[in-house]
């Protein structure tokens, strides 16, 4: 017992590959055995079975030959040819008291100088033939045993063959006749073998071919199938090295279990990818709310001087109206500070964005809206807008103002992306109980390694700017319960994606409907 279960442990430790060729191994001994058997010990017993007959009919012919040449020396020694009647009625004297004792056993003679021949007894039942049908018989005969008459002639030795067709097997003991050192005819005895030995014996032929057949399928399929299969463990061996230097390189489809086994470590993978994206979001969100404290901070910080600042403009204005030039001065102070109060809303913005306004509204229409205002600045800058909006798109419930800030931010990025003209595509759907919207500009692009910054609070590329424009914009979004990405390739475009979701149907939260913008 705990051999056999060394013997199975150790079988389990090999690999796959040599598991499948073991099993195979295993599978095509059996029939090798059996061929084995067949070639080594059924073909001995056929050999045993025509040394038998070989004998029996050797011993048959050579008693019969020295009877017969016996005779013929004591009859015939003259130095010319014997006649072929003498030979003829010779064999008939001394080979027709044999027929009857050897049923079964045709007896022929073949005169060399004629190249006659002369037939007694049947291999098969026999009847009384006319003398036409024992002329044809004489002939077949003739036509099946020529062969061996003139190899027996030309070669002066005995020989043992079989003939016939595969379901009737002749085995044939030739025996040529000397006189005066010259061969004057042969003699020769056949014996008709047992059907069932040679279908058996053809039999066993095909079943030899049938083995090497089978053995030949086997090796092919099993050569085939370690092949797919050590391909398919390639595959995902290589795929997994991918995988681990990329998470996001997928394994390849492949077909079976090796398939499944794929597609699980895919869905795993997308798993990973997923919890890295939401553990970045949640960073960043942090990062995000520490910086908005901090914004909120300074903005705070700073307005008071700037109220301070104003205060005092307006008293000059105001005390001093009469001293010359001072309107030109007080002007570009107003302006400087209304700049700089600008700027401290946008910081106020992000570090303490305003409660959610909630109200039923169309993706759609909103869209369009900040479009017709927008018109002015997409034509000055020779941008091209093309929608394509799907007009059964469902209303979901949201900030209008917000959405809006976050569209306008979007456009106007792509516009200003776009300094020589392009095209702008946007794009909404809904799938899955989420509205899906696109813009697509052909712009200048982003470079792959600032994508994951475009959405960082003071992250800019322009000359001018906070770079607060997409923080927000990810903020807002965030507030939806919806998500922002964009992809982009330098020289070829940017694709900001949003994805929003749908308030059900059968939720009937009117509290959430808030049109006079109460802060609920």
């Amino acid at each position: 017992m705990q051999k056999i279960k060394k013997i199975f442990l150790l079988f389990k430790g090999n690999s796959l590959t040599n598991q499948i060729v073991i099993i195979i191994a295993a599978i095509m001994l059996v029939p090798l055995v059996a061929l084995m058997y067949d070639i080594f010990f059924a073909s001995r017993t056929d050999k045993v079975i025509f040394l038998d007959k070989e004998q029996r009919l050797a011993a048959l012919v050579k008693s019969t030959n020295n009877e017969f040449s016996r005779t013929l020396e004591t009859k015939w020694s003259g130095p010319e040819d014997i006649p072929s009647t003498m030979l003829t009625s010779e064999f008939n004297r001394v080979i027709e008291p044999q027929v009857p004792a050897n049923s079964g056993v045709r007896f022929g003679l073949y005169v060399t100088r004629t190249e006659q021949i002369t037939v007694l007894g049947f291999l098969h039942n026999y009847r009384n033939l006319s003398q036409e049908e024992e002329a044809l018989r004489e002939k077949e005969i003739f036509a099946t045993t020529k062969l061996g008459l003139i190899a027996t002639e030309m070669g002066d030795e005995p020989l043992f063959r079989i003939s016939g067709s595969w379901d009737d097997q002749v085995v044939e003991y030739f025996s040529p006749i000397v006189l005066n050192g010259k061969v004057v005819a042969v003699m020769w005895a056949g014996e008709r073998l047992n059907p069932f030995f040679y279908q058996n014996d053809y039999f066993r032929i095909l079943l030899r071919y049938f083995t090497f057949g089978v053995l030949a399928l086997v090796m092919i399929g099993s050569l085939i199938i370690i092949r797919n299969i050590t391909t398919g463990v390639d595959r995902l061996k290589q795929g997994l090295q991918s995988m681990e230097e990329n998470i996001h390189h997928l394994l390849p489809e492949m077909s079976g279990e090796l398939g499944q086994v794929a597609r699980a470590v895919n869905r795993m993978a997308v798993g990973l990818i997923e919890k890295e994206r939401l553990e970045d979001q949640l960073k960043q969100s942090e990062h995000l709310i520490a910086l908005g404290r901090l914004a909120t901070g300074v903005a705070h910080e700073l307005r008071n001087p700037i109220g301070i600042i104003k205060t005092l403009v307006e008293l000059m204005k105001e005390e001093y109206s009469q001293v010359s030039g001072i309107e030109e001065f007080t002007k570009a102070i107003d302006e400087q500070v209304d700049r700089q109060n600008m700027e401290i809303q946008e910081l106020l913005d992000f570090g303490r964005p305003s409660k959610v306004s909630i109200k039923e509204c169309s993706i759609n229409d909103l869209i369009k809206g900040v479009l017709s205002f927008s018109a002015a600045m997409l034509r000055k800058q020779s941008v091209k807008v093309e929608l394509q909006l799907d007009k059964k798109l469902s209303r979901i419930l949201g900030d209008t103002e917000k959405l809006k800030q976050v569209f306008v931010n979007i456009i106007v990025n792509a516009a200003e992306a776009m300094p020589s003209g392009g095209k702008l595509v946007i794009i909404t759907k809904e799938i899955d109980d989420m509205v899906i919207i696109i813009f697509s500009d052909s712009g200048e692009g982003i470079p792959a390694e600032e994508t994951l910054k475009v959405f960082d609070p003071f992250y800019t590329t322009k000359s001018t700017g906070t770079g607060l424009g997409l923080s927000i914009s990810y903020q807002n979004i965030q507030l939806h319960g919806g998500t922002i990405n964009v992809k982009s390739e330098l020289n070829k475009g940017s694709t900001f994606i949003i994805n929003l979701p749908l308030i059900p149907q059968f939720c009937d939260r009117s509290d959430l409907l808030d049109t006079k913008n109460s802060g609920n």
